[in-house]
């Protein structure tokens, strides 16, 4: 599950552009069990996947 939730979180950064702030509310949409501090968490490290995929890139 854990891999989902960071998919989907990467998926709202990425494709929906939200920042990470909505994108935590979003995640409540999709896991409604999760708490704020875990739907943080779950944001912060799809963002560090997404920022080490752009260095990859350039």
């Amino acid at each position: 599950m854990r891999e989902d939730i960071i998919a989907r979180a990467e998926f709202l950064l990425t494709e929906v552009r939200l920042t990470p702030e909505a994108a935590q509310l979003r995640l409540k949409d999709y896991f409604p069990e999760l708490e704020l501090e875990e739907r943080v968490r779950f944001v912060h490290e799809a963002a560090e996947l997404v920022a080490e995929t752009l260095r990859r890139l350039n």
